[in-house]
């Protein structure tokens, strides 16, 4: 069935979108999508847009592409679903494998979900029972900081922080210690004129000392330790200064505190790293203790998570059945066989294509493409790593006054590029870039041709 006018009607009065105002959604022409080409998304009339966000940071290597799409279709000939409570399937078995030949060596174990907020609620529930399990009864706090975002559940939400998404929830999570960010933009210790500058200069990083003497004080009471994997992406891409995740690292071993890292949206390949955590510190201090991963993990064409932790604590959870030491933790659809072989066909692009080494030439490129975009009036701040990027709006560049956040400033340049057939979501006042690690050279500069223009038409 294909009637686009019957279609937008039943889209506004039968779907509640995520993280929309539906009030504004009712009353608006909307982009419906109804399939995709490579790089690009097509919508029900047939216009292309291309796919500039990576459909929320999870595309890898476009859309429609048909090793994954024969991968998923051969295994549903086979079988599409068991559960994996107290047996086995093939493709979950090859694919926990293949994560930990390609994560660091002192990670040995697979526990399979099928969403970013449920990697990190596993990694949390892992790391509160590993000390419980221990004896050590006394820990029931977390530590993170301020903005950073780690899902929409509660558990997640609870070490998250953003105030905008989750303020409302406080209520209902439980209690823990947020840092400061380490917004160099905004940096409460320093002025520089933007992320550039502070990279540039270099700063005392006071930011870290700030988490590390919270690591220090309350170690006796904290289970745990997260963080965003090189990014902190809903945040608006801000990107960790260069050696504040290894600095955090170092004081969790130093106090026996476990280290989760989430890389749920800066995993394959998007930092310009298969893992932000494959840096030699990192590897020395054999942290983190539980990684999470997903989004980008079978592609972004299915749901599915992982989160890997060490034998050690995986350990802490063996006895005898008794005991009732085992972790009482599942979905219905943990390590499905279809998301699995999804996962598996996206793993093998990247080792027949030399994906990381490829995407260099290209995340140098894109770089040196949005430098111009410094010139322009409204535009404060550039930053991210690799594939992510965030280009904060200000109202005033000298001042760094933000606009208010109703006047959905990113939005308005949003509109603009979707009329140059490019699709963006913005988070607030920032416009967000993360485009598919198939993203050509030539897309590559039309992207930031088109939102060059875009920035200068929208009404800011």
């Amino acid at each position: 069935m294909k009637n686009p006018e019957l279609l937008d009607k039943w889209d506004k009065e039968y779907v509640w979108h995520p993280y929309t105002q539906m009030k504004e959604y009712r009353e608006s022409k909307n982009l419906i999508i109804e399939r995709g080409e490579g790089n690009y998304l097509i919508d029900i009339y047939g216009n292309r847009y291309l796919d500039a966000v990576s459909s929320i940071w999870c595309n890898l290597f476009g859309h429609s592409r048909k090793e994954i799409i024969e991968a998923i279709k051969n295994q549903a000939d086979k079988i599409c679903h068991s559960t994996l409570l107290g047996c086995g399937n093939v493709p979950s078995i090859l694919l926990a494998k293949k994560l930990i030949d390609i994560t660091p060596k002192h990670l040995t174990k697979v526990f399979y979900s099928e969403d970013g907020a449920e990697a990190v609620e596993i990694a949390v529930k892992m790391a509160f029972e590993y000390y419980v399990l221990r004896g050590d009864k006394g820990r029931t706090k977390f530590i993170s900081v301020k903005e950073g975002y780690h899902g929409d559940t509660v558990g997640a939400m609870s070490v998250g922080g953003s105030e905008l998404f989750h303020g409302v929830f406080k209520p209902l999570l439980f209690k823990g210690y947020h840092a400061d960010p380490p917004y160099c933009y905004r940096c409460k210790y320093y002025n520089f004129r933007d992320t550039d500058e502070r990279n540039e200069k270099g700063c005392g990083m006071e930011c870290l000392n700030e988490i590390v003497e919270l690591i220090e004080k309350h170690s006796e009471e904290v289970f745990c330790v997260i963080l965003e994997g090189g990014v902190m992406g809903s945040a608006g891409m801000i990107p960790f200064p260069d050696g504040y995740i290894e600095g955090v690292a170092k004081a969790c071993k130093e106090n026996d505190v476990i280290f989760i890292l989430d890389e749920v949206a800066t995993g394959f390949g998007r930092t310009g790293k298969m893992f932000f955590c494959d840096n030699e510190e990192l590897k020395k201090l054999e942290k983190p203790d539980i990684l999470c991963l997903g989004k980008g993990i079978t592609g972004g064409y299915l749901p599915l998570a992982a989160t890997l932790t060490t034998d050690e604590i995986y350990n802490m959870f063996l006895g005898d059945f008794g005991e009732s030491k085992q972790f009482y933790h599942g979905h219905t659809y943990t390590g499905n066989q279809l998301l699995c072989s999804a996962a598996l066909a996206t793993l093998e692009i990247f080792e027949k294509e030399n994906v990381i080494e490829n995407i260099q030439p290209k995340i140098k490129l894109f770089h040196e493409e949005l430098r111009k975009l410094k010139e322009l009036e409204h535009v404060g701040d550039i930053r991210g790593r690799g594939f992510m990027v965030g280009i904060e709006l200000v109202k005033d560049k000298e001042t760094k006054e933000p606009y208010p956040y109703g006047y959905k400033a990113g939005y308005r340049v949003a509109d603009k590029l979707l009329e140059k057939g490019i699709y963006m979501r913005p988070i607030g006042n920032v416009v967000i870039l993360v485009p598919p690690l198939s993203i050509t050279e030539e897309e590559i500069i039309y992207l930031c041709n088109a939102l060059y223009d875009a920035i200068k038409e929208a009404d800011l």
